[in-house]
């Protein structure tokens, strides 16, 4: 298998023959529906970014083919043995890192052989690529829009709190149904006039006795000097109990499609943000990936100190890629443990 790697520009497809090390520039589109290029043949991979192969509309230069030239696209694959796979387009500025490529020498040529090589040397991404199927804008949009929408509440939801510092800011006098349901079950929890009020740190030590310690220091919450909790990072757990509360109602927060309260995956790749195919998720994806994700993480790229040695680096090693991904692997399953527990009291437990 040899594999081919296309970008679409200025009304040409560039692609890139990672075998023979050989760049097409600049052919006409009609070549790449019809898959004529050189040395491609039968059992051969061509990957290009998702963005490119979805039906093109009016507001958007990035996606050039329209819908049949899509299904003419796929019946040549057919043809020809050609699988063609999907890259998220967000992946790419980390692929052109990873190669050593500055942000201010970003070329077709550059990107096409950062994919290349990135592919090669990670098999895990390149095992997760999507395989290309023709769909239609509407039926994408259709398909997707119950997430855009979810994600749109979120958003509305948040932003508020966030330029009130999550309504733990001394200065700022917030309160809203996230903070008030944290506050109860974290620093006012426990024994009290009232009888005792079981905590998040209880659910935690029962759920986890080996590492609630841990989980409770990466959901931003401490101890002071005299024992008692506090929240010290109050994005942070205000980010998880917000998925699940909405902070302005008496409602939960919902998925749009089912009514029902989401599960973990669900979260992880939409909430959160940690699915690829999807950009721009907002307030809630930057807290978690580049906040909290980088503060919990184990990992900090060699000489570097500050917040952004967590992320890729321009010319990191495949060797500390896999540092990197283990220590992200690490905190998102610290954080699916957390996550877990507060569904479970909220929603099982119905402790609101």
């Amino acid at each position: 298998m040899n594999l081919f790697t296309a970008d679409v520009g200025q009304g040409k497809v560039h692609v890139y023959d990672s075998d023979n090390d050989k760049f097409h520039p600049k052919l006409p589109q009609e070549n790449f529906i019809n898959l004529n290029i050189s040395e491609l043949k039968r059992g051969d991979v061509m990957v290009i970014e998702c963005a490119h192969l979805r039906e093109s509309h009016r507001l958007t230069l990035a996606q050039p083919f329209d819908f049949s030239q899509l299904e003419k696209l796929e019946k040549n694959a057919n043809q020809k043995g050609i699988t063609i796979l999907l890259f998220p387009q967000k992946s790419t500025p980390k692929a052109r890192k990873l190669a050593g490529v500055e942000a201010d020498a970003k070329t077709d040529e550059a990107d096409t052989r950062a994919i290349a090589s990135f592919l090669k040397q990670d098999k895990n991404a390149f095992n997760s690529l999507k395989k290309f199927v023709p769909t239609k804008l509407k039926t994408f949009q259709e398909k997707n829009s119950h997430i855009f929408d979810y994600l749109q509440q979120c958003n509305e939801d948040i932003n508020i709190a966030k330029t009130c510092g999550y309504g733990f800011d001394k200065n700022i006098p917030h309160e809203d149904n996230v903070s008030r349901w944290i506050k109860k079950y974290t620093v006012d929890g426990g024994s009290s006039v009232f009888g005792y009020t079981p905590t998040l740190v209880d659910y935690l030590k029962k759920e986890y006795p080996k590492d609630y310690k841990e989980l409770i220091w990466a959901i931003g919450l401490t101890y002071d000097k005299k024992g008692n909790l506090k929240i010290a990072v109050p994005n942070r757990i205000y980010t998880l109990v917000h998925s699940i509360i909405r902070p302005n109602t008496d409602e939960l927060r919902l998925r749009r499609d089912i009514g029902e309260v989401p599960f973990w995956k669900f979260i992880k790749d939409h909430y959160l943000g940690c699915k690829p195919y999807h950009m721009n998720q907002g307030v809630a994806a930057s807290n978690y990936k580049h906040w909290m994700r980088r503060a919990v993480s184990e990992y900090a790229f060699p000489n570097k100190k500050s917040t952004n040695s967590t992320d890729f680096q321009v010319g990191m090693s495949y060797e500390e890629l896999v540092k990197l991904k283990k220590a992200r692997t690490k905190v998102d399953k610290m954080t699916q443990k957390i996550w877990n527990v507060l569904r479970k009291m909220i929603v099982e437990d119905e402790l609101r």
